[in-house]
């Protein structure tokens, strides 16, 4: 056999291989995900996911490369219980040698859905978590596993989220369903679901942002440990809708179908900014929007993050857009970014 040949002979192949391995993944129905928040106060999430699966060895990422953050800094240290079952047995499984982000599987025989069980431990650590006995953000990237061998964009989540009796949520995810505590989203790909936290809290406001003939929503989702910290001022309202009228004009274009500013105000969680597509995840004191300090801090961060969305999410360079959590990103061009 010549050389030619025998290069078609290996493609023909890897390419029966690859179909055999990868097919049934995208025609698979979305992974059921079920985050229980209800002892987010505790500072507890509880994780359930439900997918379809072959017997073989499985392989599971958790999300090490966050979007945004620029590093490996999935938070796998706060990962606790972890458990995989087939038929309500547990199933042996083990952790990479290599990546401590990777996980093995073996299903058994007869194998049809296999079950993932953990718990999201928010401890904070050095600066600061994401929930208090008033408040949580969701950032799905901590509380799920995704099936290795498809890009993020190619695996569809289902997800439900449970929360504290009382407590409203804000996200730009789309709504499938929601009955008292408890509200199902629509299926969307992993790489989106990544891209879409959620605010929640025993005091919650969203206050309408959309500039006068805009057709495209806009508004704020405000969580805080009080309800006197959601008394935002009608000039500090129309400030921030006046940035939304002027990243339209600057711009020339909308890339999203609505967008929320989430924002968490709060001495009891870390304070950052972290741009998403459709909404940013900016947490600030919890008189961010009450005092004339905090408020200068808050307008440059919500600003700063909004335009991220054009700049770094909706265009972002070339090695900054991996296909899936566990590529390594290349900042040589952060700086465009």
């Amino acid at each position: 056999m010549n050389s030619i040949r025998l290069r078609v002979s290996v493609f023909l192949f890897e390419m029966v291989v690859w179909g055999i391995a990868v097919l049934p993944a995208q025609t698979a129905p979305a992974i059921a995900l079920t985050l229980d928040a209800t002892q987010a106060p505790e500072k507890i999430l509880h994780t359930r996911m439900v997918m379809p699966v072959q017997p073989g060895l499985l392989t599971f990422y958790y999300p090490k490369w966050i979007p945004g953050e620029h590093d490996p800094s999935g938070p796998i240290g706060s990962v606790a219980g972890l458990k995989f079952m087939v038929d309500g047995k547990e199933v042996p499984w083990r952790r990479d040698l290599g990546d401590v982000f990777t996980f093995h599987v073996q299903a058994p025989q007869g194998a049809q859905s296999l079950e993932i069980d953990f718990d999201y431990i928010d401890s904070g650590g050095a600066f600061g978590g994401s929930a208090t006995d008033k408040l949580v953000v969701v950032s799905w990237n901590q509380n799920l596993l995704y099936p290795a061998g498809l890009p993020a964009a190619k695996i569809s989540y289902h997800a439900t989220l449970r929360l504290p009796e009382g407590w409203k949520f804000g996200t730009a995810l789309p709504q499938e369903s929601s009955k008292d505590s408890e509200v199902t989203f629509a299926p969307v790909a992993l790489d989106r679901l990544v891209d879409s936290p959620v605010v929640s809290g025993e005091y919650y406001r969203a206050v309408d942002l959309t500039p006068p003939g805009e057709a495209i929503h806009h508004e704020i989702d405000m969580v805080a440990d009080s309800a006197e910290a959601l008394e935002i001022s009608p000039e500090v309202q129309k400030g921030l809708t006046n940035l939304v009228a002027e990243t339209g004009k600057l711009f020339g274009t909308r890339h999203y179908h609505n967008y929320h500013f989430l924002l968490t105000l709060s001495n009891h969680v870390a304070h950052f900014g972290l741009e998403h597509h459709e909404s940013n995840d900016s947490r600030a004191e919890e008189r961010g929007v009450v005092s004339p300090q905090g408020r200068r801090g808050v307008g440059g961060l919500l600003s700063h993050e909004f335009v991220h969305s054009w700049n770094g999410k909706f265009r972002r360079p070339a090695d900054l857009s991996t296909p899936d959590f566990e590529t390594p990103m290349r900042d040589d061009l952060l700086w465009v970014y």
